[in-house]
């Protein structure tokens, strides 16, 4: 991936705003942004496969946007079902280690029942962890577009070698420190106004 130099400064912008974006609403933002990729997927793949039956038309444009609801389903539905099976899984497996010197039966029984407190566990808290995961990542994007303002950084480089990323940190002091801080800042602003807002409500009442 290559963009003229003089496309540098908007694309930074860009990058600027979704890692803004992400850093403060990740979490809100996840599931279309889940959603979204699958749509297009869905809709490129039944594109290939319209042109390759044939199709044209009404019909390229009809398995286009049938692949790009289909894929926006069930990218969304693979979601949901990847992050209760991870939690079912650590539960289910926990079980059976703590429980395996007791009776097969009870161990297996266990296990199904803390893979499912697990598996809903994992459902409650994901807003915990996406709010984390996204703060920091739309943090760093920000800082390092933030950076092509201020020293002409060329960050698309460190996204095409990441194993880079770890120098390009040693060799600017104050990215880690400005990373963790607007992250800290997005993820409290994510997990902190809803609840701020409902005890606000509730002493209205």
């Amino acid at each position: 991936m290559q963009f003229e130099p003089g496309l540098y400064p908007w694309i930074s912008v860009a990058a600027l705003a979704w890692g803004l974006l992400d850093c403060f609403f990740g979490y809100k933002i996840f599931k279309f942004t889940i959603a979204l990729l699958g749509a297009v997927t869905g809709g490129l793949l039944c594109q290939a496969g319209a042109a390759a039956a044939g199709l044209g038309g009404n019909g390229g444009l009809a398995a286009v946007l049938g692949g790009a609801l289909l894929g926006a389903g069930l990218a969304f539905l693979f979601y949901l079902a990847a992050v209760f099976f991870a939690g079912f899984g650590f539960g289910a497996t926990l079980a059976v280690l703590l429980l395996s010197h007791f009776n097969h039966l009870v161990a297996l029984f266990a296990a199904i029942v803390a893979g499912l407190v697990g598996g809903f566990a994992a459902l409650k808290l994901q807003k915990l962890l996406l709010a984390l995961a996204t703060a920091l990542l739309g943090s760093f994007r920000a800082v390092l577009a933030v950076a092509y303002f201020t020293s002409q950084l060329d960050w698309l480089y460190y996204f095409r070698q990441p194993d880079q990323i770890p120098a390009l940190i040693d060799n600017h002091p104050w990215m880690l420190p400005a990373i963790l801080l607007l992250a800290t800042v997005g993820a409290i602003a994510q997990l902190e106004p809803g609840g701020g807002k409902k005890k606000t409500k509730e002493k209205d009442e």
